[in-house]
């Protein structure tokens, strides 16, 4: 897909998400609209909220929204196999010296927003994240990617998860250390 192409179908996206946002301050949070022109023409208008703070609400419900959708797909992508340097690298954070991996974590499951005048900077206590794996059905407990070792960072596969043995394998062949 060209980089064309990719930034004409984000744009339209965000346009059809700044429409839902207007609807929804019309819908459920009661205002108005008024066509007001636009200065220098003479036939086209722009639409406007009557109350403005409606529009705020809508926003602010779009956002919680998606910030919750955000922490979903996320662990349904470890259940699927995908790591936090991925994810992290899908979010482009700011990671201010903190791999990426662990600036994704760190916003989507400790709550702690990315910011670079923090760097090295972390809380003692982490939250963890649960999610089924999708190789054996486990339920596993992710405590980021803080740790070296796999089992560190993930409890709960099952002994014979062949994507586990298969994170095990690759770290011991990256680290040159044996379990």
């Amino acid at each position: 897909m060209s980089e064309t192409f990719k930034v004409t179908e984000s744009g339209q996206a965000a346009g059809r998400i700044r429409e839902l946002i207007r609807r929804i301050a019309v819908e459920v949070f009661g205002t108005t609209e008024t066509e007001v022109p636009i200065p220098g023409f003479t036939i086209f208008t722009d639409r406007r909220l009557d109350d403005p703070l409606a529009g705020i609400r809508a926003a602010l419900l779009m956002r919680s929204v998606a910030e919750g959708q955000l922490y979903d797909y996320a662990r349904t992508a470890r259940a699927a196999g995908r790591s936090w340097d991925e994810i992290g690298a899908v979010l482009s954070l700011p990671t201010g010296g903190v791999p990426v991996g662990e600036a994704a974590f760190d916003w989507l499951v400790c709550g702690r927003v990315p910011d670079p005048e923090r760097e090295g900077i972390r809380s003692f206590r982490t939250p963890s994240a649960f999610w089924r794996c999708s190789t054996c059905g486990k339920q596993v407990t992710d405590d980021g990617p803080f740790e070296s070792h796999p089992t560190d960072n993930e409890t709960g596969h099952a002994d014979t998860c062949t994507r586990h043995r298969a994170d095990v394998a690759a770290w011991a062949q990256r680290t040159g250390w044996t379990d």
